[in-house]
């Protein structure tokens, strides 16, 4: 049956509704687009949807929720294929929000044009992750297409939100949807991660005091001072990353939990000693941490540097958490969904399957400890494609993930007995 399912998935059909997802800009905050020509393409396949307008100001004063975009509009849409039986219920997650493309003059071809060559479909969101979406998709209408009639139930998330905190999965988990597994379909080269690390952002402000540039001994740089705070977070971020604490799964990454500065500003005018200064970054969480304890590590150690400098021991710098935040998941390797999966994915690659955790954050945290579902992650295509130009996922990859999705389906949610006296 497995077989079956894996080779009624038509690879030419998904890979065309993939590029008319990548032609739909979906970044900042403007997703309904892309969800509805999701919901245009799971209409007709056999699959019953659930499209709905997601409540902001209901998914938003969740305690889990967290956001970087201002949105006045969200849609949720979820496709299910339901079993005739008692069998588990499999959730196939993903997202079809993209971060912005960037300066266009960096692409060889516009960034939503959506171009095939050479067995490669480029374009803002290919990889990460509408490619994968599609191959979710197109895996369950292979089921339907196959004639196989499941035990247990399938259904696939199509969310908004998730690259600045996951409020659509959030939603769609407070409209109902839970299930007994979870594939979140990032890309991970379609090695099994059955373990993802959370992260955070945060913002430090630092302190100077302002002085004419021409005498500038006279006053307190602020840039000085967040450099030396700088320092002590870089070497936090070494001593957080010389142990895994045994995991062995992390172990491709030299540094799985890390700590990046992605914005600086600071002062006003070139000829004054600025008095003040402003990072602002994200910092990997362990899977062994709560949220809570990664905060009070990073504050103490911004704290502990001010106590040794003797104007910022008077004059402290300030730490807020702030946008998008997510949660660390970790799914036992011996549950029936990492089972099947590794096991699908072998008989479809032709060889054994390792295991892998993600340095990345990801939906799969909410969906395990908001949801209560256990949550992998599995998917085609490499995450260091994903963020910059010329991004592409490979399309024979991709088909191969369908196929092992659609073996994955059979396997897990189980195929419906048929009675004995049936003529």
């Amino acid at each position: 049956m497995r077989a079956r399912a894996a080779a009624a998935v038509d690879a030419e059909e998904m890979i065309q509704a993939a590029q008319r997802l990548v032609r739909i800009p979906s970044h900042g905050g403007e997703e309904s687009a892309a969800q509805e020509a999701v919901a245009d393409i799971a209409d007709g396949m056999g699959l019953d949807l659930d499209v709905w307008e997601i409540d902001l100001d209901t998914v938003q004063s969740h305690p889990a929720a967290s956001w970087e975009i201002a949105r006045d509009r969200a849609l949720g849409v979820v496709a299910s294929l339901g079993g005739s039986g008692d069998g588990p219920t499999l959730l196939l997650n993903g997202h079809v929000d993209v971060v912005p493309p960037g300066d266009p003059s960096m692409w060889s071809d516009p960034p939503f044009a959506g171009v095939v060559r050479d067995n490669r479909l480029y374009g803002r969101g290919s990889l990460d992750m509408k490619g994968p979406l599609m191959a979710g998709l197109f895996a369950m209408k292979a089921i339907v297409d196959s004639g196989i009639e499941l035990d247990g139930t399938v259904r696939l998330m199509s969310v908004v939100g998730e690259e600045d905190g996951g409020l659509g999965t959030l939603a769609a988990i407070q409209r109902g949807y839970r299930g007994d597994g979870a594939i979140v379909m990032e890309p991970t080269r379609s090695v099994v991660a059955p373990v993802q690390a959370g992260c955070l952002n945060f913002r430090v402000r630092v302190p100077g005091r302002a002085a004419h540039g021409a005498i500038r001994e006279e006053g307190v740089s602020a840039f000085e001072k967040l450099f030396a705070i700088y320092g002590a977070i870089m070497e936090f971020e070494a001593r957080r990353n010389r142990k895994t604490n045994g995991d062995s799964l992390f172990a491709p990454y030299r540094v799985p939990f890390p700590i990046s500065i992605g914005t600086l500003h600071g002062g006003d005018w070139a000829s004054s000693v600025p008095d003040h200064a402003t990072m602002e970054g994200r910092i990997g969480v362990r899977p062994d941490e709560s949220l809570d304890e990664a905060r009070t590590a990073f504050e103490r150690t911004v704290a502990e540097a001010a106590s040794r400098d003797p104007f910022l021991r008077d004059h402290p710098p300030i730490v807020e958490w702030w946008g998008g935040r997510f949660l660390p998941a970790r799914i036992a390797l011996d549950h029936p969904l990492v089972e099947a999966v590794s096991r699908t994915a072998t008989e479809e690659a032709g060889e054994s399957h390792a295991f892998e955790a993600v340095p990345f954050g990801a939906d799969a945290g909410l969906l395990q400890h908001v949801g209560g579902t256990p949550a992998l992650l599995f998917g085609a295509g490499d995450i260091r494609r994903a963020h910059g130009p010329n991004e592409y996922i490979d399309t024979r990859e991709l088909a191969q993930m369908a196929r092992t999705l659609a073996r994955t389906i059979v396997d897990y949610c189980g195929v419906a007995e048929v009675p004995t006296n049936r003529r």
